[in-house]
């Protein structure tokens, strides 16, 4: 990419960043007004109708900042799963701190998969050369297999023992 991508990529991001600003800055103020009316309606008398006439005028042109604003965040791409959290009355934050977390950890998932890959690589690589070894190969990948994943070795192992009782049954019938 060259100099003037980045330099135009910058300016688009820090746009973004701007116009996110700018709209969370609205929300914020436009809640705070809500506020402030609530407070307005719930002590009403006919003295304070100007001020609720004067709310409500705020609160209709902070409406018309976020209408004038949301061609801006077209293109934003928000999951469903984010609205049924909303809906749920949770916190959307923790929702994607825990997709985020989730996603970590499947990262590293794959890369113990992809460690465990090049170990099978190379003991097959040894194993071809010194045929003699076959199962000092087969002990030691059992047991790096066990010790990194633990628990679908075990469903493994548990699987297999189920075939062998099977066999054993089939072969006695």
């Amino acid at each position: 990419m060259d100099e003037q991508q980045q330099q135009q990529e910058q300016h688009q991001q820090s746009s973004n960043n701007n116009n996110n600003n700018d709209l969370l800055q609205t929300v914020e103020d436009l809640v705070e007004e809500l506020r402030r009316t609530i407070i307005v309606v719930e002590e009403f008398q006919n003295q304070s109708q100007p001020l609720l006439f004067e709310r409500l005028n705020k609160i209709i042109g902070y409406y018309g900042k976020i209408e004038s604003q949301k061609k801006q965040f077209d293109r934003a791409e928000i999951p469903l799963e984010i609205f049924n959290v909303i809906d749920q009355s949770k916190n959307p934050d923790l929702y994607v701190k825990e997709t985020l977390q989730n996603c970590i950890n499947a990262n590293e998932r794959s890369k113990g998969k992809i460690e465990s890959i090049r170990i099978i690589l190379l003991l097959t690589i040894i194993v071809s050369l010194t045929p003699k070894k076959k199962k000092t190969f087969k002990d030691e990948l059992d047991a790096h297999i066990k010790d990194t994943f633990s628990e679908e070795y075990n469903i493994f192992k548990q699987q297999q023992q189920q075939q062998q009782q099977q066999q054993i049954v089939e072969t006695n019938d």
